[in-house]
């Protein structure tokens, strides 16, 4: 069943270990014989008993090297309690359950208000012991789950078609891509235009494997298959292109969408989405499962009117307005211009922080040779715009990684 460690110590202070999941019970001598855990009762588990006296130290490696602790706890013993005490103080992370004999209502609240994450009567049994370290594995499995890194989501949506919003994603993407590499993070995009998806196109490259390769995968999809699909540029930017036909949006199935991008997050520190114009139940989910909001319109009356439907649309899904960052395309710099940020702000109800200046030539050039606008004119003002949307995705991280520290 298991072996003695410390058989050469007195009677009553030895170790059992079976199995090494990390679990140990610490119990009295008294405690020890009263329970009905030794002989065979303890066939299939897995964990390391100690005997040790109600108010003797545990040692200190056996504290570091657990996941999750069973002690006993003698309510009215000081030195029992300060031995609890002094466990939870050292090791705020350990899963700590108190058995307690004859433990009243008001000691288990007391127990549990310290922060002890459960309490088990004693004389422990076997069957109660076995419930107590199902219940441990799960809660070690569920905080496993919650540690898993999931990549920060960005989703691009735009006023009306033509906006450039498609012009903005990949550029931007490319740029973050680049200079995430550095630190040693990946950046991916997907095309999930599904009927006119372009981003292959304005990079310069094409793939024979695309979003529908993942689409038709169904549970098959896993992080090798991920990795085929997506194709590196020089910049390092992972892209799923889009369809090479013209897919239904409503053929889409949702919970096949929802799973590919999870595990991009798995697999990539940003994950920025190229969404298509319409509207789907789809689409809508993945954009209020996002961090970062990037709504693209223009400075024109007809842009700005669809702008403000769609940020009230988002609203109305309780999306929280400070994630949402309208981006104002082909802004002409002069001094006098018929409608500026300020005037669109103020129709849009919205702030408008982020813009991109006009430099048609320069914008086409890039396209039509499928390269990045910084590799033709790296000082230009469009680069600079374009890295102000890079930084707002970088802030918005930083602030959800301090927000979950506090």
């Amino acid at each position: 069943m298991g072996i003695v460690t410390n058989a050469a110590e007195p009677a009553e202070n030895w170790t059992l270990n079976i199995g090494d999941e990390g679990f140990h019970l610490i119990l009295s001598e008294q405690e020890v014989q009263a329970s009905d855990i030794l002989g065979d009762r303890l066939t299939g588990q897995s964990l390391t008993l100690s005997m040790l006296a109600a108010s003797a130290p545990v040692p200190l490696q056996l504290a570091a090297d657990a996941k999750a602790i069973i002690i006993e706890v003698q309510p009215d013993n000081e030195a029992s309690m300060v031995r609890l005490a002094g466990l939870r103080a050292a090791h705020p992370k350990l899963l700590l359950v108190a058995a307690v004999r004859d433990a009243q209502i008001a000691v288990v609240r007391a127990l549990l208000r310290s922060g002890i994450n459960d309490v088990v009567e004693l004389p422990l049994r076997a069957h109660d012991l076995a419930a107590i370290l199902d219940d441990l594995r799960s809660r070690i499995a569920a905080t496993r789950q919650d540690e898993v890194r999931t990549g920060q989501l960005v989703s691009i949506i735009k006023s009306v078609g033509g906006v450039g919003a498609t012009t903005i994603a990949t550029q931007a993407a490319s740029l973050h891509a680049r200079s995430a590499k550095q630190n040693g993070a990946e950046v991916c995009l997907f095309d999930l235009d599904i009927q006119f998806g372009n981003a292959g196109t304005f990079l310069g490259i094409s793939s024979p494997l695309t979003l529908a390769d993942l689409l038709n995968a169904g549970n098959r999809v896993d992080n090798e298959l991920l990795r085929t699909v997506t194709l590196e540029t020089s910049t390092g930017l992972r892209l799923v292109m889009a369809p090479p036909e013209i897919m239904p949006i409503e053929a889409v199935n949702a919970d096949q969408i929802f799973r590919i991008v999870e595990l991009a997050q798995r697999n990539f520190d940003t994950v920025y989405l190229d969404l298509p114009g319409n509207w789907t139940n789809w689409s809508m989910s993945l954009v209020a499962r996002s961090q970062v909001v990037f709504l693209v319109c223009e400075l024109t009356i007809a842009s700005l009117r669809q702008a403000r439907r769609q940020i009230s649309l988002l609203r109305n899904q309780d999306i929280d307005p400070a994630r949402i960052h309208v981006v104002a395309n082909r802004v002409e710099r002069k001094f006098f211009r018929a409608i500026g940020l300020e005037d669109a702000a103020a129709a849009l109800d919205h702030p408008v922080k982020l813009s991109i200046a006009n430099d048609f030539p320069l914008v086409s050039s890039a396209l039509d040779q499928g390269v990045l606008i910084q590799e033709l004119k790296a000082r230009s003002r469009i680069c600079k715009d374009l890295q102000d949307i890079v930084d707002c995705c970088v802030q918005a991280a930083e602030a959800e990684r301090q927000a979950e520290k506090s």
